[in-house]
Formats: C-alpha cells, sequence, structure tokens
C-alpha cells in the first residue's frame, strides 16, 4: 500500500533539509543512474511512499558538502511517527539506519526482495513493514553492492545497519545486523522511505 505524505519544512543544519532546486536538477541524472540498476540474489517486490527531496550536509573544514535524494520521502509526522517503533501486527518491521561517524557523503540505495531500490543519505533510515520470516535486505552505490538475509517474528521490530567507512585510501559498505545502538541512531536519523511489503494476510 502507498502511503501518500504531505511536505516538510527546512531542517536544522548538520541534517537532511529541503533540496534546493538547483541541486536537485544536477542530483536527478546521478540518482536515476544508481537507482535504475537492480540487484539480483533476492526476489520479491515493494512498494515505497512520498513527498519532496532533502539533503544531508556534513560540515567539513573547508565548508560544508551536501548529499541529496531528489524525492519523494515522508514528511516530519511519519519520522515522529516511526521512532515510536510500534510493532505492526501480524507482520516484521524493519529499521535499515545508516548513520556512523565515518559516513558522509555519497547516495546509497537499499531495497527488499529484490523490489524497488531507495535512495538514502547519511543520517537517513528506511522502515520496512513486510511479511514474517527470512528478508533479504540489498544495497548499491557507485563502487559496489551487497546484501544481508535477516529473520524476524510476526509483531517483531528489527534493526539493521548500513555501515559506511570512507577514508582517502579506502569507502566501502556492508549491512549488519543491528546492536544495542541502532535504536539510538535510529532516532538521530531522518526517515527517508516508509515501506510496506505486500498486503497483510
Amino acid at each position: 500500500m502507498r502511503m501518500q505524505m504531505p511536505g516538510l519544512a527546512r531542517l536544522g543544519r548538520g541534517q537532511l533539509e529541503r533540496l534546493p532546486g538547483v541541486h536537485r536538477r544536477a542530483l536527478v541524472a546521478a540518482t536515476a543512474l544508481v537507482g535504475g540498476a537492480l540487484l539480483t540474489g533476492c526476489a520479491g517486490g515493494a512498494v515505497a511512499t512520498a513527498h519532496d527531496g532533502y539533503c544531508y550536509r556534513a560540515r567539513r573544514r573547508s565548508g560544508s558538502t551536501a548529499t541529496c535524494i531528489q524525492g519523494p520521502v515522508p514528511d516530519a509526522a511519519a519520522d515522529a511517527l516511526a521512532k515510536q517503533f510500534e510493532p505492526a501486527p501480524g507482520r516484521l518491521t524493519l529499521y535499515l539506519v545508516r548513520h556512523r561517524w565515518a559516513d558522509t557523503v555519497n547516495v546509497v540505495v537499499v531495497g527488499i526482495g529484490g523490489g524497488q531500490m531507495l535512495p538514502t543519505v547519511p543520517a537517513s533510515f528506511v522502515r520496512f513493514v513486510t511479511a514474517p520470516g527470512p528478508a533479504c535486505l540489498t544495497f548499491q552505490w557507485a563502487k559496489g553492492s551487497g546484501e544481508l538475509v535477516v529473520q524476524g517474528e510476526a509483531g517483531q521490530v528489527v534493526f539493521v545497519d548500513l555501515v559506511g567507512s570512507l577514508w582517502f585510501w579506502n569507502e566501502n559498505y556492508r549491512l549488519e545486523p543491528g546492536d544495542l545502538h541502532s535504536k539510538e541512531r535510529v532516532l538521530k536519523s531522518r526517515l527517508v522511505a516508509d515501506v510496506e511489503v505486500g498486503a497483510p494476510q
């Protein structure tokens, strides 16, 4: 079921904010190239959510660097609701969070079950509500891809971390099962997609 979300006001510095028009146009082509690629190894489908684009702005000594999503994304009310971590009756709720200090740039697309790939930026998260049982999460960026199969029961909330390590000599991403700090990372991040996978039985 596709969820329609109203618009979101500009957020403070160091957070996701409304994407300026000039940067939005420049980003559309890059996001389309990354988001259009499909990963193999997982089968299934997913449905994404709705509204405007956002940027994460990292502060550097030389100035700030913006990493942007060209919409749609959920609004502030949906973000707050997702951070209540309420389980979905009869369903498995997965939080895929991207919030590590060494991850400050790059659009990385993520998906579940081989379905639609959704862009993320640093300090963002995606919530998936899906059928209980094994779920195959995937990611892809300009230099690679990966996947992780997680298991969950009906009514359970599970966390998965998209860990980025970006250094001038090496860059990589990987998916890891969540830890005791994953919930805190979600609270410090911005919801960029809220996905209902399939129809509840």
